[in-house]
C-alpha cells in the first residue's frame, strides 16, 4: 500500500512542474548510496539517532510563479530530490513562511536502518485522526453530524477506538463525505479539509473522499502529516485543538 501510494505521488509530480529552487546546504562526504530507498520517513524523535546516518541538508524555496509555493509541494520536491541521495528519512530543520510568495523548507536527510525505522514506526500515535483546515481563517466541517470549526493555522484531533466511527462531511449533500472506522493499533491518520491549510496539498491519484465542487476531504501521506503538525506546533499553538 505504501509503495503504491508513493508510486502515485511520483506520477503526479511527473505531470506537474513545481516552481521551486532546490539547493543542498551541506552533504556528507562519507555516505555512499546503496540500492533504492523508496520511503521518506518523518523522523519524530531528533534525540534518537541510533541507526541514523547523516546524508545531506536540503533547502526547498518556493518561487513567486504559480505552483511550488505550498509546504506540501516543497516537501514533495524534497522527497523526489532525496531519492537521488539514498536518504530515506528526514527531520525538520526549519520552515519559513514570512513571505507567502517564497516560503522556504529546510530538511535534514538521513539513511535509517531497518531497526531504526522500526523504532520510528513503533512510537507513532495510534488510533487518532487529525483534521487540518485553512491557513488564514477557520474551516467548517461536520463531525458525526455536529458542526465544528477547525481553527485557523490549527487542527482538530479525535481519538478513534477500534470499531468506532468518525463521520466527516464538508459542503452539504453535493460535497465530500467520509466515514473513518477505528481499527486495532491503527497508526494516526491525517486529513486536509477543503482549503488544505498550510499543506496546500495537491491530492494524488487514488486518494479517497474527494469532491471538487463544494468541499474536499483528502487523506494526507502520514509522513507529511507529521511534518505539518510539527510546523504548526512550532508556530502559534492554538488553545483548542482536540475534538470533543
Amino acid at each position: 500500500m505504501r509503495s503504491l501510494y508513493l508510486f502515485s505521488c511520483i506520477l503526479l509530480l511527473a505531470s506537474q512542474a513545481f516552481a521551486q529552487k532546490m539547493e543542498y546546504l551541506r552533504k556528507s562526504e562519507t555516505f555512499k548510496k546503496s540500492g533504492k530507498q523508496p520511503d521518506f520517513y518523518y523522523w519524530s524523535a531528533p534525540d534518537d539517532t541510533a541507526g541514523l546516518t547523516y546524508v545531506a541538508t536540503l533547502q526547498a524555496r518556493g518561487t513567486a510563479m504559480n505552483g511550488g509555493k505550498t509546504l506540501y509541494e516543497l516537501w514533495m520536491g524534497c522527497f523526489m530530490k532525496s531519492r537521488k541521495t539514498g536518504a530515506n528519512a528526514f527531520m525538520l530543520q526549519s520552515f519559513t513562511d514570512t513571505d507567502s510568495t517564497q516560503p522556504v523548507l529546510v530538511l535534514d536527510l538521513y539513511y535509517a536502518s531497518e531497526e531504526a525505522a522500526g523504532r520510528n514506526e513503533a512510537r507513532k500515535e495510534r488510533n487518532v485522526v487529525y483534521l487540518f483546515g485553512n491557513k488564514g481563517k477557520p474551516m467548517p466541517v461536520k463531525v458525526n453530524g455536529e458542526e465544528k470549526d477547525i481553527p485557523a493555522n490549527a487542527w482538530l484531533r479525535y481519538e478513534t477506538s477500534p470499531d468506532s466511527e468518525l463521520k466527516l462531511a464538508k459542503g452539504g449533500a453535493a460535497g465530500a463525505h467520509m466515514t473513518i472506522t477505528g481499527k486495532e493499533d491503527q497508526p494516526a491518520t491525517y486529513y486536509s479539509v477543503s482549503g488544505f491549510g498550510l499543506g496546500g496539498m495537491v491530492p494524488p491519484p487514488g486518494t479517497v473522499g474527494l469532491s471538487f465542487n463544494t468541499g474536499r476531504i483528502t487523506e494526507m501521506p502520514p509522513d507529511f502529516g507529521g511534518l505539518l503538525l510539527e510546523v504548526l506546533k512550532k508556530s502559534t499553538v492554538p488553545e483548542h485543538t482536540t475534538g470533543k
